[in-house]
C-alpha cells in the first residue's frame, strides 16, 4: 500500500576544491561537485540475498512451517527498521524463509508478537489497519509490473498489482486476486485478547507461478533471479512501525531497486548449496541508480531533469566503472531521461529510465 515518505535530501553535497568522497578518494573537481554516492549512500546499500532450494516433498498450507524442507530451509536476516541503518532495532523479531517447486513459490515468517490483534475480515480490505506481514515480489525484475500480497492474523488476503512505483506515478489494481494462492496462520497464544501474553504468529504462503510469470519472460525456475522484499508492519503500534526484510533508506516500499535478490537453486533444499550469482554488474547499477535519485531532486528543485553534466559525478563517483572502461551516457528533455552504459564484459547495455524501470539490451 502507499505509505510514503518524501525524499527530502536534496541534491547537491556542496563541497571545497578538494572533497573527500566516496571511497575516501579525494576529488580535484569543480567547486560544488557532487558527491552523489554520499548523498544517497541509504538508498545505495547492497541488497540482501536469499537462495530458495526446491521442497523435497508435499506442504501443508497451515501456516506451521514444521515439514522437514521448512525445518531445513534458511531463515533470513532478521528484519531490520525500512528506513535502514541508524534507525532502532525492531522491537520484535521477524524472520522469512522460501521454497519452490514447478508451480509454487512458498513464503514462511514468523512474527513475535506479545499480543496477537487481528479483527478485519474482508479480503483487499486495507489489511495494515491491523499488523500484517507484506510480500513484494517483481518477477521480472524491471521495477514495474510488479506484486503486493498481505495477510492479517485472521489470514485475510489483501493483494494487488502495480504498474509502475508511486514515486513516478504509478497505480494499483485491486481487481487482481492472486489466482491459486494458498495461505494459512498458526498462532502461538490467543487472538485479541490482551490479558495474555502471545509468543508469535507465523505465515504460510503457496504462491502460484502462473499467478506472476504469466506474461513475464523471467519464469519460477532454477538459475533464475526475482527481486522480493517482505514488511511488517506494526499499524497498531503507536506511532506506526515498519520492519522489513531489506531496508529502502525511507518510509516506502515502493522501491524494487531497493529490494532483496531471489535465486532459484535447482537443488533440493539441504541438500547442496548454491551460490548468490547477482544478475548484473553491481558498479554499474549503483551508478545508474545514484543519478536517479539525484534526478529525482534535481526535478523537484527544478522542475526539469538534468543533464549528465548537470548531475556532475565525480571521479570517485565512477572510479569502479571506468575501470571497467564502462561508456555511460544520458539522453534527457526536460520531463524524461534515459541513461545507458555500455558494458565492455557483458557486451550489454544496462538501462534506466525516468520511471525507473531497468533492463537490459545487446548491442
Amino acid at each position: 500500500m502507499k505509505r510514503i515518505e518524501t525524499l527530502g535530501l536534496g541534491l547537491f553535497c556542496m563541497a571545497s576544491v578538494m572533497t573527500g568522497c566516496a571511497g575516501g578518494e579525494k576529488q580535484a573537481d569543480t567547486e560544488g561537485a557532487q558527491c552523489i554516492f554520499e548523498k544517497y549512500e541509504r538508498y545505495l546499500v547492497e541488497p540482501r540475498s536469499y537462495v530458495a532450494y526446491r521442497t523435497e516433498g508435499a506442504l501443508k498450507i497451515d501456516g506451521k512451517l514444521d515439514e522437514a524442507s521448512w525445518q531445513k530451509a534458511k531463515d533470513t536476516e532478521a528484519f531490520e527498521d525500512i528506513s535502514g541503518e541508524g534507525f532502532a532495532e525492531p522491537k520484535y523479531k521477524t524472520t522469512a524463509k522460501m521454497l519452490w517447486d514447478d508451480d509454487f513459490l512458498y513464503v514462511g515468517a514468523v512474527l513475535e508478537e506479545p499480543n496477537i490483534i487481528a479483527k478485519l475480515y474482508q479480503r483487499d480490505t486495507i489489511i495494515y489497519y491491523d499488523n500484517d506481514f507484506e510480500v513484494f515480489i517483481d518477477p521480472d525484475t524491471d521495477g514495474h509490473n510488479y506484486f503486493e500480497i498481505e495477510v492479517n492474523a485472521k489470514n485475510v488476503l489483501f493483494d494487488l498489482m502495480l504498474d509502475k512505483p508511486y514515486r513516478v506515478g504509478g497505480d494499483f489494481f485491486l481487481q487482481w486476486d492472486c489466482p491459486g494462492i494458498k495461505s494459512g496462520i498458526h498462532i502461538e497464544g490467543t487472538k485479541n485478547n490482551p490479558n495474555d501474553t502471545d509468543k508469535y504468529w507465523s505465515v504460510e504462503m503457496a504462491i502460484p507461478r502462473q499467478a506472476l510469470t504469466l506474461s513475464f519472460n523471467n519464469l519460477l525456475k532454477a538459475g533464475n533471479i526475482w527481486r522480493i522484499n517482505f514488511s511488517r508492519v506494526e499499524w497498531l503500534k503507536k506511532p506506526e512501525e515498519n520492519w522489513v526484510w531489506n531496508a529502502t533508506g525511507r518510509i516506502d516500499m515502493h522501491m524494487p531497486d531497493r529490494w532483496g535478490y531471489l535465486l532459484f537453486s535447482g537443488n533440493k533444499v539441504g541438500t547442496i548449496e548454491t551460490e548468490m550469482d547477482y544478475p548484473h554488474n553491481r558498479d554499474v547499477y549503483k551508478t545508474m541508480w545514484a543519478i536517479f535519485y539525484a534526478q529525482q531532486d534535481f526535478k523537484g528543485q527544478n522542475k526539469r531533469f538534468a543533464s549528465l553534466d548537470e548531475i556532475g559525478l565525480t571521479k570517485a563517483d565512477t572510479k569502479a566503472i571506468d575501470a571497467q572502461k564502462v561508456k555511460l551516457t544520458m539522453e534527457n528533455t526536460r520531463n524524461t531521461y534515459e541513461i545507458r552504459a555500455w558494458v565492455p564484459k557483458e557486451e550489454v547495455f544496462y538501462i534506466l529510465n525516468n520511471e525507473g524501470r531497468f533492463w537490459k539490451e545487446k548491442k
